[in-house]
C-alpha cells in the first residue's frame, strides 16, 4: 500500500521512512509514529528487548533510515500498534487490537506464545507439511488467563486467509488457538487433514460422525467417522488432527 503523499510506503520488503534516508525531515509521518510508538512503549531499549531489533538498528530507523519489513512488524508487535498505523496510513486505528494493550506497561503482565508465520486456511486447505519453527508474541497474560481461560503453553496464534468461513472469520484475521484436548469437540477448530491446514466449524453427530463445515453456504460440508478425528500433532497417517479450538479472533482492518 502506498501513502497519499508517496513519501512512505510498506511492502514485502521494507518500509521506507524517508525519500532521503540520511536525512530526515521531522514532518516525516513515520519517523513520528515510530517515535510515539517507541515513546509509549517504554524506549528505545524496552522496545528493543521486546521486539529482538538491535538497539543500533533501532536507533537507525528513528533516523530515517529504511526498515526491512520484518523489523518493522517486529517493533509493531512490541509496541502495541497496527503496521499500517506505524507505517503512516490516516484511515487505520493505531492499537493493535488486545496484543500488547495497555496491560505491556507491566512486565509482569507480559507472556509469549508461539505464532506460526503460516497461514490456516478457511477455504480448502494450505499444505502444513513442513512447519516453521514458531516466533513468539507478547500478550497480556491477564487478558489470556482471565478472559480466555488460557495457559501460555496451551496456546498459540496463527493466521487465516480464503473466504469460507466468512462472515465469522475474514483472510488475514489471526487466531489465538487453545490446544488443551477438549472432550466435546464443538466449535471452530484448527485442523490438519489429507496434509492441509484448515479452519473449520466442527461438532460430533448422534450417529458417530464428525460433521466439518465452513459458515459460508457456498463451500459444502463433510462427514467423517469419528474414529479417524485425534488431538495432537499430525503424523502423515489418515487421521483428521485437531491442532486446537479458536479461543479469539483478531480482525485484520478492512
Amino acid at each position: 500500500m502506498t501513502a497519499k503523499n508517496n513519501s512512505y510506503a510498506v511492502n514485502e520488503r521494507n518500509i521506507r521512512v524517508s525519500n532521503v534516508n540520511s536525512d530526515v525531515v521531522s514532518s516525516d509521518p513515520v519517523v513520528e509514529r515510530l517515535r510515539e510508538a517507541i515513546r509509549s512503549a517504554g524506549g528505545n531499549k524496552r522496545v528493543s528487548a521486546l521486539s529482538g531489533v538491535p538497539l543500533g538498528s533501532l536507533t537507525n530507523y528513528l533516523g530515517g533510515r529504511q526498515m526491512p519489513f520484518g523489523a518493522a512488524l517486529k517493533i509493531a508487535r512490541a509496541c502495541a500498534v497496527s503496521l499500517e498505523w506505524m507505517a503512516g496510513r490516516e484511515d487505520t486505528p493505531k492499537q493493535e487490537a488486545c496484543v500488547l494493550s495497555a496491560p505491556m506497561q507491566n512486565d509482569d503482565d507480559l507472556t509469549y506464545i508461539d505464532y506460526y508465520n503460516i497461514a490456516a486456511s478457511a477455504g480448502f486447505g494450505l499444505c502444513a507439511d513442513e512447519v516453521e519453527k514458531p516466533e513468539k508474541v507478547a500478550i497480556s497474560k491477564r487478558f489470556l488467563r482471565q478472559d480466555l481461560g488460557l495457559e501460555p503453553n496451551r496456546a498459540l496464534m496463527l493466521e487465516t486467509r480464503g473466504d469460507s468461513m466468512e462472515p465469522a472469520l475474514r483472510a488475514g484475521d489471526r487466531l489465538v488457538v487453545d490446544t488443551r484436548q477438549q472432550h466435546i469437540l464443538d466449535g471452530v477448530h484448527v485442523l490438519v487433514v489429507n496434509g492441509g491446514l484448515l479452519v473449520k466449524r466442527v461438532s460430533a453427530e448422534p450417529d458417530g460422525k464428525v460433521r466439518i463445515a465452513s459458515d459460508n453456504p457456498l463451500y459444502p460440508p463433510f462427514f467423517t467417522d469419528i474414529s479417524r478425528v485425534r488431538w495432537g500433532k499430525p503424523d502423515g497417517d489418515n487421521t483428521i488432527t485437531v491442532i486446537g479450538r479458536v479461543a479469539y479472533r483478531l480482525q485484520a482492518m478492512s
